[in-house]
């Protein structure tokens, strides 16, 4: 059985304009997604999903998207800029599990400046402490990175040690500056070849065609439809999509009506 699942990155204009949690419960099961990935940290610090007013909405949310056999995980975007704070950001996702019924941790672990900043040692640490983290509460845990690690100097070996404690592999298959779907899907099949863990990648569904996005609204359907098409065919458990509140009309109309 396929399974579908889609990133949510900040929850309060999602529900701004879908109209309140029921709302978005809803489109979620008019969709078919058996799972919703909220981040809930950005590094050591809590995301605003989990904060302030949100953070109730984000309990009901997960509270009411379980009672219709939607599963809502959490995902965390790691820095580990020192191995104290590779120990602290895990402690982190700790606090947060404590606070909140998650059914998955994924860590939005990418290369490049802006994401994972530590070295080796940090990402040693990081990855051990998260692996404590998942058995300690009895969830599964996720790595969602560059589809193509090897493209960013120095990002493949800290990769590895990352994706050495996961259960699962989400890379992240933005095709849409791509010549098609099948030479990004197929570039990231032989560049995570190595990762024993399930493949199961996470497609476009946003409109910015420079940093990995479609071009349109009808490209973002066209390609959805394509990548959904090439899961099937190669037999992968799952796939989601990047991201709800970037995603158009057409996109959600894909899912609406296309099979998991």
């Amino acid at each position: 059985m396929t399974t579908r699942s889609m990133y949510i990155w900040k929850l309060e204009p999602i529900l701004n304009a879908e109209g309140g949690v029921n709302k978005v419960v809803e489109k979620a099961r008019r969709a078919k997604l058996s799972a919703i990935w909220i981040k809930i940290a950005d590094g050591k610090s809590p995301f605003s999903n989990i904060t302030g007013d949100t953070a109730a909405k984000t309990s009901s949310l997960i509270e009411k998207c379980n009672a219709k056999n939607i599963e809502v995980w959490g995902w965390q975007v790691p820095h580990c800029a020192s191995k104290d704070d590779a120990k602290k950001e895990a402690d982190r996702v700790r606090d947060v599990l404590n606070r909140f019924h998650l059914d998955g941790i994924i860590m939005d672990a990418e290369g490049g400046g802006a994401f994972f900043q530590g070295g080796s040692d940090e990402a040693d640490i990081y990855a051990r402490s998260m692996r404590e983290v998942a058995d300690d509460t009895g969830k599964k845990l996720a790595i969602s990175s560059n589809d193509i690690p090897q493209n960013l100097p120095g990002w493949l070996p800290k990769f590895n040690k990352i994706a050495s404690v996961a259960d699962l592999n989400f890379p992240q298959v933005y095709y849409g500056g791509s010549p098609s779907v099948v030479n990004r899907f197929d570039r990231a099949e032989a560049a995570n070849s190595h990762v024993t863990i399930p493949f199961m990648p996470v497609g476009a569904a946003w409109i910015g065609v420079n940093d990995g996005g479609c071009s349109s609204a009808s490209a973002c359907a066209e390609r959805a439809t394509q990548f959904i098409d090439l899961v099937h065919a190669r037999d992968h458990q799952a796939y989601a999509f990047w991201h709800w509140a970037g995603a158009p009309l057409p996109f959600w109309e894909v899912l609406n009506g296309m099979p998991v």
